[in-house]
């Protein structure tokens, strides 16, 4: 008889478990994946946090909590998950009561990009674990792994080249901002230059002499078109790299930069146009523009972007093009460029070895070939 009353309870309590588990096992459960910094560069390594909370009095004898990211995230090896064309993750979690479990994974990030987790899957199991119960919950979990820092040595030869450039040459233009002085007046100068200050301390009307403004604004053009029979993407990446570098530096010099490249945002599939850069506040999202690019989907032609910009009539502005690419078309389009603003621009161009070096001869003096160098 005792044996007859337990299994009636046992199977009493079963089922109102089950009951209980299939209606509020999934109440108060929260998970939270955030890495803990927004923004790093490849090669790099980030710490992303899963936070598994339970606000409740049931607990939760097992809970599964699975996710996918890009494979170019690395997590530690022995940990559980698998890699196929994602990573696909699977943690497993018993949670007591209004207890809260958060774990720290370390990944290396081995590729720039822009990386996200926009579903979770969570998997719960009743007492006796006699069924699973599921739910897919959103997620808005990204990072963005910036172009790598180049080595001083590779770099040095194109920062040379631009930075000596824009800092030579001058405009005919008079800077409205800085004063070189106060001299006498002469019958061309306009009223409002007159320093009425000077004049009456001097009983002489004299002028301001306004100073020569140096180069203030730079574009630089990348074109990420791989159309060669081989891929060629640590070329491309390179370009990127020297992108960020260049802008970087020309920006400390408070130098106005514009980035334009014909290459698709990951996100908004629009080609990349950064107007006025200003100052170095702004490098932030230089990098992180530079980190959406895609550079393995089709793209178009770099002069069909950018044509009309290009040869647009107007201010002098000194121009950079960054281009792997050296097929005759865009190499003639710089000499159509060259004829039409002389000098005011310089071509970077990374290769892999010096006997890749094919500019055009009258280009020679207009063109920086960068050599790319094996990652140690």
């Amino acid at each position: 008889m005792v044996i007859i009353f337990a299994g009636i309870f046992l199977l009493l309590l079963f089922t109102l478990q089950r009951g209980l588990y299939r209606r509020w096992w999934n109440r108060g459960v929260s998970v939270k994946l955030e890495f803990e910094e927004e923004m790093v560069r490849e090669g790099e390594e980030v710490k992303l946090l899963e936070i598994v909370e339970n606000r409740k009095r049931l607990p939760l004898p097992s809970l599964k909590v699975k996710f996918q990211c890009s494979r170019q995230l690395e997590f530690p090896q022995g940990e559980t998950g698998s890699v196929t064309d994602k990573y696909y993750r699977n943690d497993l979690f018993s949670i007591r009561p209004y207890q809260r479990i958060t774990r720290s994974h370390q990944i290396h990030c081995r590729k720039r990009g822009y990386y996200g987790i926009y579903h979770i899957d969570l998997v719960g199991a009743d007492l006796f674990f006699s069924e699973e119960m599921v739910e897919s919950i959103s997620a808005d979990t990204v990072l963005y792994v910036l172009p790598k820092a180049l080595a001083a040595q590779k770099i040095s030869p194109a920062l040379k080249q631009v930075c000596g450039e824009v800092t030579a040459r001058r405009y005919e233009l008079a800077d409205p901002f800085t004063h070189r002085g106060i001299r006498e007046y002469e019958p061309y100068d306009e009223v409002k230059a007159i320093n009425w200050k000077a004049t009456a301390k001097t009983g002489e009307l004299k002028v301001n002499v306004k100073d020569h403004t140096a180069v203030s604004s730079v574009r630089i053009f990348m074109n990420l078109d791989d159309r060669g029979v081989l891929r060629q993407e640590e070329l491309l990446e390179m370009g990127i790299c020297i992108c960020a570098h260049l802008t970087e530096e020309l920006l400390y010099q408070g130098i106005r930069v514009s980035i334009f490249a014909n290459a698709g945002d990951c996100v908004s599939g629009q080609c990349l146009e950064m107007e006025e850069i200003t100052d170095a506040s702004g490098m932030d999202e230089v990098l992180k523009s530079l980190a959406r690019l895609d550079v393995e989907s089709p793209m178009d032609k770099f002069e069909d972007c950018f044509k009309e910009r290009l040869f647009a009539k107007g201010e002098s502005i000194f121009t950079v093009f960054i281009s792997p690419d050296q097929h005759d078309d865009f190499q003639e389009m710089v000499v159509r460029y060259r004829a039409e603003a002389g000098e005011d621009f310089v071509w970077i161009c990374p290769v892999k070895k010096a006997e890749d070096q094919k500019a055009e001869a009258c280009l020679a003096d207009r063109t920086v070939f960068l050599l790319e160098e094996p990652d140690e």
